[in-house]
């Protein structure tokens, strides 16, 4: 027999939660509310209350849990619905910051200047405003589910203010340190990963999660839509950083150059050169680790070439988006390459690389006051 609904103004009996609280529920308008005790008479003579008072706002009775007792709770959503680094990024931040600083304290207590005075002590021990502010985000959306949960009434964070951070100085190489680069690079074992790094702006994660089954040398194509991921639990292939960095890149000649090279070498090698297999390996045959990759060859690289001390994604990602818009190439197109969020974001971070834009202004308004 189908259970049967509750009527407009109907209560049913208190229950006990699983945090100790004591919950009552009633329907207004089809639509289920709750009232909180710390017993079950206290919850019943508050669904008493209500129902005489439908109209009127449903008190809120905020939790006594610990904030290390909600975190726990938490840690088992987010394992599961963040993305890896993401997730190991919220928990290296949890167990470094937030608990130590404020796991004891209530939940229901936590006061915006003691979030505030935790921010400045950070920064005091010699924190980066980055690395505060990325703590400000962890716990900012932690809170958001414990307003979700009832826990607490509101999110306190949106009353704190986190360190302003700078946007970082983009340095990428300059047309002749490229090709200085790619000549330096032509001995290496990965040529053809620098190539294609620094020829299509893709991410080292993407390299070195590309299939041989998503790339076309005939067609001249690249499909982009995993990642590989390396954390504290090894590594894994993940879906792309956004949605936008699921993509199809046109390569160029000199990078398919570099490819059918690199494939008759692994042919040659014994290893596979089709289907699931890893375009580019370490020298055992696994996933390439970053680390390892930039301390043996990236680095290394670099001295040889003359070329100034820089992070991988400056000399090939950054350089790559540069040295395009510098060409002219429409700033869609490139945003699309990228897989950047928007063209609004490519704009505002790499305007300043696109040639006679100042120039242009200075005639409009020459044409207009003339």
């Amino acid at each position: 027999m189908a259970k049967q609904k509750r009527g407009n103004g109907e209560g049913g009996k208190p229950r006990q939660r699983p945090d100790g609280r004591w919950e009552a529920r009633y329907y207004i308008d089809g639509k289920r509310r709750s009232v909180y005790g710390q017993s079950r008479k206290e919850a019943a003579t508050k669904l008493i209350d209500a129902l005489a008072t439908k109209d009127e706002p449903t008190p809120f009775v905020p939790s006594d849990v610990t904030i290390r007792e909600f975190f726990a709770q938490y840690e088992n959503v987010a394992k599961d619905t963040m993305k890896r680094r993401s997730y190991e990024t919220y928990r290296d931040i949890a167990r470094k910051h937030l608990l130590p600083t404020v796991g004891s304290l209530k939940i229901k207590d936590l006061t915006r200047e003691q979030v505030q005075r935790m921010y400045s002590q950070k920064r005091d021990a010699g924190l980066s405003a980055a690395r505060v502010r990325r703590i400000h985000g962890v716990l900012s959306a932690a809170l958001n589910k414990a307003v979700l949960w009832h826990l607490v009434a509101h999110n306190i964070c949106k009353e704190v203010s986190p360190p302003r951070v700078e946007a970082p100085e983009i340095k990428p190489l300059t047309k002749e340190q490229a090709r200085r680069f790619l000549a330096a690079a032509e001995t290496e074992r990965y040529h053809a990963l620098y190539v294609l790094a620094l020829t299509t702006g893709m991410r080292l994660g993407e390299i070195g999660g590309l299939a041989w089954s998503k790339l076309d040398l005939d067609t001249r194509l690249v499909r982009v839509d995993r990642a590989l991921i390396t954390g504290y639990g090894g590594q894994s292939f993940e879906s792309p950083k956004t949605s936008g960095s699921r993509r199809t890149i046109t390569l160029t000649r000199k990078v398919i150059d570099a490819l059918q090279q690199h494939r008759e070498q692994q042919r040659t090698a014994g290893n596979a050169v089709e289907g699931a297999a890893l375009v580019f390996t370490n020298t055992v045959g696994g996933p390439i680790n970053p680390s390892h990759f930039t301390t043996r060859s990236f680095k290394p690289l670099l001295k040889r070439a003359g070329l100034p001390d820089t992070n991988f994604h400056a000399a090939t990602r950054h350089t790559c988006c540069c040295l395009m818009l510098e060409a002219g190439v429409n700033p869609k197109a490139v945003s699309l390459q990228l897989g950047h969020s928007s063209v609004a974001f490519t704009l505002q971070r790499y305007a300043h690389y696109m040639p006679g834009m100042g120039d242009a202004a200075a005639g409009a308004m020459d044409e207009v006051l003339e």
